[in-house]
């Protein structure tokens, strides 16, 4: 079993982000399987900045999607991502100390991070995209003379 599995409940039914978030799960899993395995630390520096390099892509593309769509979530979204990267580039730094078991708590946070972000705000962001979400924001606005 993996560290961290796919499953249809990560999904935001966009393919495109689907794709990017399984990627990064994967990474994720590679990250902790060599830490867990003991790997040196060039092994799980490399591995680490790869990931970080994709998430930062990943984010870009989404800021991008969220900008073009005039999301009304944007700055706050874009605020998790800066302080996830923020929290990466800390705990980089920490491995590059020869802190090797900062990889495990790296996949660690990564995992949880992942999982939440998905869940809470990508699918909103999803929802938006396909109107879903506007259609129930106003259902909900309260009716106007």
């Amino acid at each position: 079993m993996e560290y961290f599995e796919w499953n249809d409940s990560l999904s935001v039914h966009d393919v495109l982000i689907d794709e990017d978030h399984k990627i990064l799960i994967g990474m994720v899993n590679e990250l902790h399987d060599a830490a867990d395995l003991g790997k040196d630390y060039i092994t799980l520096s490399s591995i680490l900045e790869r990931l970080a390099a994709y998430t930062r892509e990943h984010f870009q593309r989404e800021e991008d999607l969220m900008q073009s769509i005039a999301y009304p979530r944007y700055k706050a979204h874009k605020e998790q991502h800066r302080k996830l990267l923020e929290r990466v580039t800390d705990l980089q730094q920490e491995l590059n100390r020869a802190r090797e078991m900062v990889a495990l708590e790296t996949a660690e946070l990564l995992r949880f991070w992942l999982s939440s972000h998905i869940l809470l705000s990508d699918k909103h962001l999803a929802d938006t995209l396909h109107g879903t979400a506007l259609i129930a924001e106003t259902e909900q606005l309260p009716a106007t003379d």
